[in-house]
């Protein structure tokens, strides 16, 4: 049996392709986005944890750069919040890496002493936000969820 197109249906190919939704959209309505949290202060880590947590958020947390480079899975939607002052490889140098490997996770760095050139490094490589310590929970909470979109 031969197939006919009917001319009120468009034939299948690069154009319909335009129809869906791109795979990480799809990822997102399947598997609900994740907040990655890096920090290297292990009270910090759990607190910010828990707040997220505690407001429905699912939360992967991450004590240095290194661990989250050798445990990211790409193909999970979700944001990073990550401290500017790590050990071994710093919040802006794992930030220039992503970016490099065009990863556009939403970014929100935090920091205790982010400075003029911290603030202007971070703009340029495209994070969603800068927050200074002490953050207000609240404060957060509404960065993260927007982050998250």
């Amino acid at each position: 049996m031969k197939a006919t197109w009917r001319s009120d249906r468009t034939r299948p190919g690069p154009s319909s392709a335009s129809h869906f939704p791109p795979f990480t959209r799809f990822a997102e309505m399947v598997v609900p986005p994740t907040v990655f949290v890096i920090d290297d202060d292990p009270s910090a880590l759990r607190s910010v944890c828990a707040l997220l947590t505690a407001f429905g958020m699912t939360v992967k947390p991450f004590d240095s750069a290194e661990d989250f480079l050798a445990n990211y899975d790409e193909l999970q939607p979700g944001c990073l919040l990550l401290d500017v002052q790590l050990q071994g490889i710093g919040g802006l140098d794992l930030l220039r890496r992503l970016r490099r490997n065009h990863l556009d996770l939403p970014v929100i760095v935090i920091s205790g002493n982010a400075d003029k050139q911290v603030v202007r490094t971070a703009t340029e490589l495209g994070v969603t936000e800068v927050l200074h310590k002490p953050v207000q929970p609240h404060d957060l909470v509404d960065v993260v969820q927007r982050a998250l979109g």
